[in-house]
């Protein structure tokens, strides 16, 4: 995980990796990127994992190209 955390570098990569890729491939993403206690802030409600990653399968489905500037 720290690759992707501990440089913009890496972290540009996992931006560009959240939401590129298979959708059914998000859990792949999901499990390098985050710690076993992770949980996701949306709108001020705490998601659980699955939800997190259902989220991400459903934004790869609409996403044909992500290039985010960090």
């Amino acid at each position: 995980m720290s690759e992707y955390t501990s440089t913009l570098e890496g972290f540009q990569k996992a931006m560009e990796w959240s939401l590129t890729g298979p959708p059914d491939e998000a859990h792949r993403y999901a499990e390098a990127t985050s710690m076993p206690t992770f949980y996701h802030l949306m709108n001020g409600q705490r998601l659980p994992y699955d939800v997190y990653v259902k989220g991400i399968e459903e934004w790869r489905g609409k996403i044909s190209e992500y290039k985010p500037v960090v």
